[in-house]
């Protein structure tokens, strides 16, 4: 699924206008650092003032309103097709919920930027980054790869002392695992 940043800007504003705050925890903030205008995949949201699954019903409702799909994402946390003023946008919302894991340093240090009036806040590539390798999903190893090439072409900035620091935040079992990622993907920590 594809969409605009007008689609973007418009579903961050409702939501904000709904008095639902979160951050933008996936690809889309890379997206939104090499300044693009054209999204691809889902955007996946880390509410910070509710909590997705506990909450459930305040989400139904707000879809409802909205007049836009609502269904449950692979962790059971809410999910929403909006539609935008061009395109449909996929939005997906996560808690700390089993073993997906966001720590809160990451969500607080998040980045606020305005575009149009409308403020949106998003993780740094480096916590992108390290939560990919934190995750399941077999193309991970090849999203921190091409997060990397675009550090490498200085796209993006990609700080290598950071993305150590943010691994403390983690439980050690899963560090070597992480790391290991990590390096397959060509990021030696």
């Amino acid at each position: 699924m594809t969409y605009t940043l007008d689609d973007l800007l418009y579903v961050m504003k409702k939501l904000s206008e709904a008095g639902l705050e979160a951050v933008i925890i996936g690809g889309t903030t890379i997206e939104l650092e090499l300044r693009k205008k054209q999204f691809t995949g889902d955007l996946d949201l880390f509410p910070t003032n509710h909590f997705a699954l506990v909450e459930e019903d305040l989400f139904r409702s707000f879809a409802l309103e909205m007049g836009w799909e609502y269904g449950h994402t692979g962790l059971g946390t809410p999910k929403m097709v909006a539609d935008g003023p061009k395109s449909q946008v996929e939005i997906e919302f996560y808690d700390n919920i089993m073993d997906f894991y966001v720590p809160q340093e990451i969500l607080d240090e998040a980045k606020t930027i305005e575009i149009k009036g409308v403020k949106i806040r998003k993780i740094s590539p480096e916590d992108y980054v390290v939560l990919k390798s934190r995750s399941e999903d077999p193309e991970a190893i090849d999203v921190i790869r091409g997060v990397k090439a675009l550090a490498d072409q200085k796209k993006i900035s990609l700080n290598i002392r950071k993305i150590k620091e943010r691994l403390e935040l983690f439980p050690e079992t899963d560090v070597p695992t992480m790391k290991g990622r990590l390096r397959q993907a060509g990021i030696e920590v």
